[in-house]
C-alpha cells in the first residue's frame, strides 16, 4: 500500500493543489465528471511513470519527466475550468508553486528531524488552507480579467528556474547529496522563489483590482452626475417651453388659415414629444443613455425606437453598460447623420432575454460601401489612426463577459448583434 502511495504521493499533492482553483473558479458544464476523468487520468499516469522510472527516464530525461507532471495540472485545469489558456497556465504555476512550497517544508523538516507522517500532513493541511484562503479572497477578484502577457512571464520565469535546479539537483548534477545540510538550504532558497512568486502576484493582482474598482466607482459617478445634467438641463427647457407656449397658444387666435393652424399643431406636437423620450430599461446606465441619445435624436430628426429589458444586465459593472450602449448609439447616429432622406433617419435598438442569453441588435441605415478587415468594418473617417475604437472598444467587452458581437452590412443596412450569457449574481 505505502508502495503505491510513493508511486503517486506527487499527482496527488499536485491535484489537491489543482482542486482550490477548480473550486474557486467558474467551472465547465459537468465538471464533477471532468475532475473525477483528469484526475483518474493523472494517478494511472503518474503510477505508471514512477513504476517504470528507470526506463522512462532514460527515454526522456529529468526535464521531460516533470514537463508530464506540469502537463497533468495544466490539463486538470483546462478541462474543468471556464478560463481562457493563459488563465490556465497562469492559475497551474500558481498551484504549481503552492505544492512546491508544502513539499520544500515538508523535506526541510524531514533532513532536520526525520520523517514524521503527521507532520507532513499537517504541513500540507496548513499551506493548502492559506492557500485557499487567499485564492478566494485574492486571486477569485480576477475571474473577469484576461491575463496580459507581463502578467505570465515573470512568474513563468522563476517557476521554470525553480523546476530546473529541482530536476537538476535530483539529478545529482551539482550538489553533494550526502552534506545534508547543502540540501536545507537549497529548500529554504526553493520554498522562498516559491513564496516570492505568490505574494508578487498576489498583491500585483490585488491593488489592479482596487484600482479597477476605484475606476469604476468614478465612472458611476460620473453617470450620474451625468443624469442630473441632462435632468437639469431638461426641467430648464421645459420651462423655457412652457412660457413660450401661453404665448403660442394665444396666438391660435389670429390665424385665420387652417394651414396655418396645421402647421403650429405641429410644430407644438414635435415640442411635446421631445420630452416624452424618457424610458424604463431596467437598468439605471442605460435609462440615462437612452434619454441622453433620445434627445439629440430628437433635436437632429433622427427616429429612435427601443424595446429594451435590460434587467437581467445586473451582472455586468454600469460602466460597462454604458460604453457597449453608448458606442453602439454613437457610432449608429453618425451614419444617419449622413443621410438625407428623412425616412431612413432611423435607429432601431432591441435587447432582449432568451433560453439564459441576452441579446442586443442595433440596426440603422447608412450611406456608401462599408469595408471589412477581420470582420470588423472599416472607419470611414479621414484619419484612419485614430478611429475605428468604438466597435474594438464593443467587441472587447463583449468577450469579457463571455459573449461574441457580430456585424453585417446588407441592402444599406448595418446590423450589430451582441449574444451573452447571462451570469448569476
Amino acid at each position: 500500500m505505502f508502495e503505491i502511495w510513493d508511486l503517486i504521493s506527487y499527482a496527488v499533492q499536485l491535484i489537491l493543489s489543482g482542486t482550490i482553483v477548480i473550486i474557486f473558479s467558474p467551472r465547465k458544464k459537468y465538471w464533477g465528471l471532468r475532475y473525477a476523468v483528469s484526475a483518474a487520468l493523472f494517478i494511472l499516469v503518474s503510477l505508471f511513470m514512477n513504476h517504470f522510472s528507470r526506463n522512462i527516464m532514460e527515454v526522456i530525461g529529468f526535464v521531460g519527466y516533470w514537463s508530464l507532471y506540469i502537463a497533468g495540472v495544466l490539463f486538470q485545469i483546462f478541462l474543468c475550468t471556464e478560463y481562457n489558456m493563459r488563465q490556465v497556465l497562469y492559475y497551474s504555476i500558481v498551484a504549481l508553486a503552492v505544492q512546491h512550497v508544502a513539499f520544500d517544508i515538508c523535506e526541510i523538516f524531514d533532513a532536520i528531524f526525520g520523517r514524521i507522517q503527521v507532520i507532513d500532513i499537517v504541513v500540507y493541511i496548513l499551506i493548502y488552507g492559506i492557500f485557499a484562503f487567499v485564492i478566494k479572497r485574492i486571486f477569485a477578484k480576477m475571474e473577469a480579467k484576461s491575463f496580459k502577457q507581463t502578467d505570465l512571464v515573470p512568474i513563468i520565469t522563476i517557476m521554470m528556474i525553480v523546476l530546473f535546479v529541482s530536476v537538476m539537483y535530483k539529478g545529482n548534477t551539482f550538489y553533494d547529496v550526502e552534506f545534508s545540510w547543502n540540501y536545507v538550504y537549497y529548500r529554504i532558497v526553493d520554498a522562498l522563489c516559491c513564496v516570492y512568486i505568490l505574494w508578487t502576484q498576489g498583491t500585483r493582482r490585488l491593488s489592479e483590482y482596487y484600482a479597477s474598482e476605484l475606476e469604476g466607482i468614478n465612472k458611476a459617478f460620473m453617470i450620474q452626475k451625468e443624469q442630473f445634467k441632462i435632468k437639469q438641463e431638461t426641467i430648464d427647457s421645459i420651462n423655457r417651453k412652457c412660457h413660450d407656449l401661453k404665448h403660442q397658444i394665444e396666438a391660435i387666435h389670429h390665424m385665420e388659415k387652417d394651414s396655418d393652424r396645421e402647421a403650429f399643431y405641429k410644430e407644438l406636437k414635435k415640442d411635446i414629444m421631445i420630452y416624452d423620450v424618457a424610458i424604463d430599461t431596467g437598468n439605471e446606465a442605460l435609462n440615462v443613455l437612452m434619454m441622453d441619445k433620445g434627445l439629440y435624436c430628437c433635436e437632429h430628426d433622427i427616429q429612435l425606437s427601443c424595446m429594451a429589458d435590460a434587467g437581467s444586465l445586473s451582472f455586468m459593472k454600469l460602466e460597462d453598460v454604458y460604453a457597449i450602449f453608448g458606442n453602439a448609439l454613437d457610432n449608429a447616429i453618425t451614419a444617419v447623420e449622413k443621410i438625407s432622406d428623412k425616412e431612413k433617419r432611423v435607429i432601431n435598438l432591441k435587447v432582449l432575454n432568451q433560453n439564459n442569453m441576452f441579446m442586443l441588435q442595433l440596426q440603422n441605415y447608412y450611406n456608401g460601401v462599408l469595408s471589412f478587415e477581420d470582420g470588423m468594418p472599416l472607419t470611414t473617417k479621414t484619419d484612419k489612426t485614430q478611429h475605428g475604437f468604438g466597435v474594438k472598444s464593443i467587441r472587447y467587452l463583449a468577450e469579457k463577459y463571455g459573449g461574441t458581437m457580430t456585424v453585417n452590412a446588407k441592402d444599406g443596412i448595418f446590423t450589430l448583434q451582441i449574444l451573452l450569457p447571462i451570469m448569476e449574481q
